[in-house]
């Protein structure tokens, strides 16, 4: 069984409890799924250490005026509307693992873009670079004209480099495009790395 059964499974026997507290608890697994996947665990292994969704389901339930059949399906809106709610200790512990284990995700992620981030901004600092050269080369028959102006001792040889330079700034323009639209994108999509991983929320289920 994967991590995506097992939550079905698990989310079709709490279907009993009121929506916040299933999904309080749906999401602590799902926190806790992330966590262990961290730490180098694959989701069968997971899956086996936290045993029978029916048998989590049963200890979430705990003692309540309401016992439905074994396994839980669900029941009708106004029938669960109907049943008292009376937190149980199994429950509060659940819930007081599920923000350790929060807690322990994000200091992970904190740890874990130590490296990451620097190296986005080294590189973001190099691409700005080659976006100010680009603008720099491009401008130069306008920098020299002024300085014709100003002192007007420009030598040939001086408009034929500034020609040379508007050149290389083109290219340094379409470069510089070129590396932004990738920088753009990997940064995009290393902030949503690090959502899914804090939220416990894998990108296909988005």
């Amino acid at each position: 069984m994967n991590k995506r059964e097992f939550l079905s499974l698990l989310y079709d026997h709490l279907s009993v409890l009121p929506p916040e507290e299933r999904d309080e608890l749906m999401e602590d697994f799902e926190v806790h799924f992330t966590f262990a996947e961290q730490n180098g665990k694959s989701e069968s292994e997971i899956v086996r250490e936290l045993g029978d969704p029916a048998e989590l389901a049963k200890e979430a339930i705990g003692e309540r005026n309401v016992h439905p059949p074994d396994p839980v399906y669900w029941m009708n809106p106004e029938a669960a509307a109907s049943v008292p709610v009376a937190p149980s200790d199994n429950l509060k512990s659940r819930k007081s693992r599920g923000g350790f284990a929060s807690a322990m995700v994000y200091t992970g992620l904190f740890f874990l873009n130590l490296i990451p981030v620097p190296l986005l901004l080294s590189f973001w600092a190099v691409v700005v670079s080659l976006a100010v050269s680009s603008a720099v080369c491009l401008i130069s028959p306008v920098l020299l004209g002024l300085e014709h102006l100003v002192h007007g001792n420009v030598k040939p040889i001086q408009w034929y480099s500034s020609i040379a330079f508007v050149g290389f700034g083109i290219f340094l323009m379409l470069l510089s495009r070129y590396l932004i639209s990738i920088m753009a994108k990997v940064s995009v999509s290393y902030w949503k790395w690090n959502y899914q991983l804090a939220k416990g929320v894998k990108a296909n289920e988005q």
